[in-house]
């Protein structure tokens, strides 16, 4: 019965999509990095906060971890001082440059500088008292990552063609997924470049899914071809999930699917008529040697009784007196 379930499932599926947020996707996005190994964990981990929160701000974050274009930090102590006082007091003047550039290309594109104080009791705390001093939403920011921007909308309108062709070589070595993603990345205010990338996009996921559905149709196939019963059933079954509703030969899919179904659905309905017939096959047998053994008791009472009569037959006759009391 679950099997069958699986096969009408299988035979009735419909193109289901998930909703995802894929907001990095289409726009400029930059992701924020801090390289300066010098610096505490903590510290390290505020000024990445400050830096997320900034290129947030002015709606350019990125929450993926590979973009190409980032926007870095390095600090630099301009001044360090140490009081004399109880107890020790530390002051650093800290110098923080913030950049935007191509990894790839080791490229910057804009940069600007802050400087902050910070006391603490010793070089970590007043370091982060420091950074503390950093607003996010500074207007000092706003012409530094607009700049950025400008310079990546730049690269994806002159490096369109180079970017599909790449997408192109990953798709027919048949890595799909990351000639989509490569694709994906092109934001939309590159109209012309985004509108191509985008069909791009759709043709590369049709490759996908068909070749990803002819595989796992073949295997089906052979599947039921070496094990053409219940157990076969269920993995082909699964297998046939597994593909894409959208692909072109969906019908054959379903049409073997239901061939399938029906050989099952056959083999387990002979399966329940045989074992309704092994029962009723011991049923009556059961019967049959109920009836003998009835027949066998009644004639070896019978037999009891033809002893018995027999030896009273051959007694001498007794006469017995009558007793008066």
């Amino acid at each position: 019965m679950k099997l069958k379930i699986l096969f009408i499932a299988l035979i009735a599926s419909t193109l289901t999509t998930t909703a995802q947020t894929l907001d990095d996707f289409g726009r400029v996005t930059l992701k924020v990095q801090v390289s300066d190994k010098k610096m505490s964990d903590e510290a390290r981990q505020l000024l990445e906060n400050k830096m997320q929160q900034m290129v947030t701000h002015f709606g350019i974050g990125s929450a993926y971890g590979d973009s190409r274009f980032v926007m870095e930090a390095k600090v630099d102590v301009l001044n360090k001082d140490v009081t004399a006082t109880a107890p020790q007091r530390i002051s650093q003047k800290l110098e923080v440059t913030f950049y935007t550039g191509d990894v790839v290309l080791q490229k910057v594109f804009s940069n600007v500088s802050v400087t902050c104080v910070g006391v603490g009791t010793n070089e970590t705390k007043s370091f982060i008292a420091a950074l503390k001093q950093i607003n996010p939403q500074g207007e000092s920011f706003r012409a530094f990552l607009e700049e950025g921007k400008n310079e990546i909308i730049a690269f994806y309108n002159t490096e369109c063609a180079k970017i599909q062709a790449e997408a192109a070589s990953l798709a027919e070595q048949g890595k799909y997924d990351e000639a989509i993603y490569n694709l994906a990345l092109v934001p939309d205010v590159c109209a012309d470049c985004y509108g191509e990338c985008l069909k791009l996009q759709g043709e590369y996921y049709t490759q996908k899914i068909e070749t990803q559905g002819q595989s796992l149709f073949t295997q089906a196939k052979a599947t039921w071809a070496a094990q053409p019963n219940a157990d076969g059933g269920g993995k082909v079954a699964r297998l046939l999930a597994g593909i894409n509703p959208r692909v072109s030969f969906i019908g054959d899919v379903h049409g073997f699917a239901k061939e399938v179904s029906a050989v099952v659905q056959a083999q387990e309905l002979r399966e329940w008529e045989q074992k309704v017939q092994e029962y009723n096959d011991r049923l009556a047998d059961a019967r049959m040697r109920a009836d003998r053994e009835y027949v066998l008791t009644q004639q070896r009472i019978k037999a009891y009784r033809d002893v018995a009569v027999e030896y009273a037959r051959n007694q001498p006759k007794t006469v017995y007196r009558a007793l008066i009391i």
